[in-house]
């Protein structure tokens, strides 16, 4: 599935998501797909932010623990999310935090949002995939 696809794929579930639910407010989830080999250039260009500003924080969260941040108290929006998005994606991912400096380069130079709550990466095999979670209030 092209890159293209699956950022629309995975963005339609989590605005179908963001719209049932009762803990995300007026928030709703963007999402784009890279390239883990183009990652750096792609991503720097696309938010016009220098290659040294791209720092992440590994993490050991699962896929399902970072949504509940999200998504709080709503497990099953979240098992939904993460149901969907294994047909396409099964195995291992791993997730990563932008640093606080990362996050606030975002916040000022992003398009998607009028404001920016969060965002966070996640790797699978050869792509990278961008949640990023904001409002336009």
């Amino acid at each position: 599935m092209k890159k293209e696809l699956m950022s629309c794929y995975i963005e339609g579930l989590c605005n179908m998501a963001s719209s049932m639910s009762k803990s995300i407010g007026p928030s709703y989830i963007k999402v784009n797909c890279y390239d883990k080999r183009d990652l750096k250039e792609r991503f720097t260009k696309d938010y016009k932010i220098t290659p040294e500003d791209l720092k992440l924080t590994n993490t050991n969260q699962s896929l399902t623990t970072t949504l509940l941040d999200w998504f709080y108290d709503e497990p099953k929006i979240v098992e939904s999310l993460t149901y969907w998005i294994d047909l396409y994606y099964r195995g291992e991912k791993k997730v990563y935090l932008a640093d606080e400096k990362l996050f606030h380069k975002i916040q000022e130079k992003q398009k998607d949002f009028y404001s920016l709550d969060d965002l966070f990466f996640m790797e699978y095999k050869d792509i990278i995939i961008v949640f990023l979670l904001g409002n336009n209030e």
